[in-house]
């Protein structure tokens, strides 16, 4: 998580420097690029067609993934491709995998907070809405817990690669409509 936290940091500053030029559809495409050709590297893999095997840690690898999903995170809330990327890589244990996905964008969230709230992004309307959606975040917090517990980890990865396409279709949808 330190990795990608200390990229992300100067990812996120980099989307406050750049938000007025940034092109939402182009990082869309981009980021959706990079989840459906991770996913498809690894079914190739499956299919024998390639050998895929878990990448071995290179800071420098955590430091540029960190950066890209701080910066992707900041202008168009799209960072988690990018770390699923880097974490589906990496070979770790579910409960590792979803720890530092966690622990890394709540720190990045922080330091997102600061320019939102001087770009305008924190309206009163936008604070109530969030009040009257804590329940519901608190809620998904404990049946994501309980899942964790419930599903076997073969099948948590397979989701999670699942869900890695569907978002990066989504991307593209997002664009082309």
């Amino acid at each position: 998580a330190l990795a990608l936290i200390l990229g992300g940091i100067p990812g996120v500053a980099i989307g406050v420097g750049l938000v007025a030029v940034a092109n939402d559809d182009v990082l869309r495409l981009l980021i959706a690029a990079v989840a459906l050709g991770f996913v498809a590297w690894q079914l190739a893999g499956i299919f024998g067609l390639v050998t895929v095997r878990s990448a071995p840690f290179r800071w420098g690898v955590g430091l540029s993934t960190g950066a890209f999903a701080g910066f992707t995170s900041f202008i168009s809330h799209a960072g988690g491709p990018p770390v699923a990327v880097f974490l589906l890589s990496q070979g770790l244990s579910k409960t590792t995998y979803q720890a530092t996905t966690v622990i890394t964008f709540a720190v990045v969230n922080v330091f997102k907070a600061v320019p939102y709230a001087s770009l305008g992004f924190f309206t009163g309307d936008a604070l109530v809405l969030a009040l009257w959606l804590a329940p519901a975040a608190a809620l998904g917090t404990w049946i994501g817990i309980k899942a964790h517990h419930l599903v076997p980890e073969r099948q948590f990865f397979a989701l999670s690669y699942i869900l890695l396409t569907l978002t990066g279709f989504k991307l593209i949808w997002d664009v082309v409509h």
